[in-house]
């Protein structure tokens, strides 16, 4: 009888899910918020303003997280069998798309946070956050490979369930 639910399996399917949930939540980041606070700045900061702001960073200080402790999970159930590459290919993407993040994204957002609202349009602002947009875009691309290569992880089967 052949054994699906090992802690091969189990490991790698979590991690994927966890990946794939911050896939999401980055495009609707992105497909949201990133665009319009890049629409007409600082004009645009209006939904990071106010009682009722749009703040999601409780969610971006656990899941990636939890995404990480699963990476290491999932590597150490599959470091004999051959899911071992992709899934090291998958993390080295997550880290650079971390990386991104946490040295330009955050950097670059807060810099333009920091100038607070108005109700003008500033052209110089207004090019830093289409930069900081294409470079969280950029992430989100990486974050989906990261994922979509997890995926292709899943397809195999380890040698022990043949």
């Amino acid at each position: 009888m052949m054994k699906r639910f090992n802690l091969a399996n189990l490991t790698l399917i979590a991690l994927t899910a966890s990946c794939l949930i911050q896939v999401g939540a980055q495009l609707f980041a992105i497909s949201v918020v990133a665009s319009t606070v890049a629409e007409a700045p600082p004009r645009s900061f209006a939904i990071l303003e106010g009682e009722y702001r749009y703040d999601s960073g409780a969610f971006w200080d656990i899941v990636p997280n939890i995404t990480t402790v699963l990476f290491v999970l999932a590597l150490i159930a599959n470091w004999k069998n051959p899911r071992r590459k992709p899934i090291l290919v998958a993390l080295t993407l997550f880290i650079i798309g971390g990386f991104a993040a946490v040295f330009f994204l955050e950097p670059l957002f807060a810099d333009m946070i920091a100038r607070g609202y108005s109700d003008q349009i500033d052209p110089v602002l207004l090019k830093q956050a289409q930069k900081w947009y294409l470079i969280d875009c950029m992430v989100w691309v990486l974050g989906l490979v990261s994922g979509l290569v997890l995926l292709s992880a899943l397809a195999r089967t380890a040698p022990h369930e043949k």
